[in-house]
């Protein structure tokens, strides 16, 4: 049973990892807003992805998740508006948006107080 929980943990970490490589990505490739913007709200799904494989997390984190996800939703929100076409782009957007908000509900059953 350890060793599955052991290679949980490294999933975990992988999907951090990922969620670094597209934060980078989106600060050092010249892109779109829009484009750049898909990049930073897949890279916040891959942290929370990540960090629901760990046991626990604190309420704080949490918090700081879920603010950082309603700041990102702004933006894709805004992004999408300054674009040609409105509704075409904010359907590319909601996949991970709903995918991230999904994973928040679900992360939440695992708050430590």
């Amino acid at each position: 049973m350890k060793a599955i929980k052991e290679t949980q943990r490294w999933y975990g970490y992988f999907f951090i990892g990922l969620s670094v490589v597209a934060l980078v990505l989106a600060g050092v490739v010249p892109v779109t807003l829009f484009q750049r913007a898909l990049l930073i709200t897949t890279a916040l799904t891959l942290l929370v992805y990540g960090l629901t494989y760990e046991a626990k997390i604190t309420r704080l984190w949490w918090q700081i998740l879920l603010i950082a996800s309603g700041i990102v939703f702004v933006l894709d929100v805004g992004s999408a508006w300054t674009t040609a076409y409105f509704v075409t782009p904010l359907l590319s957007l909601l996949l991970p948006l709903i995918f991230l908000g999904i994973l928040l509900g679900y992360l939440r059953r695992y708050i430590r107080h």
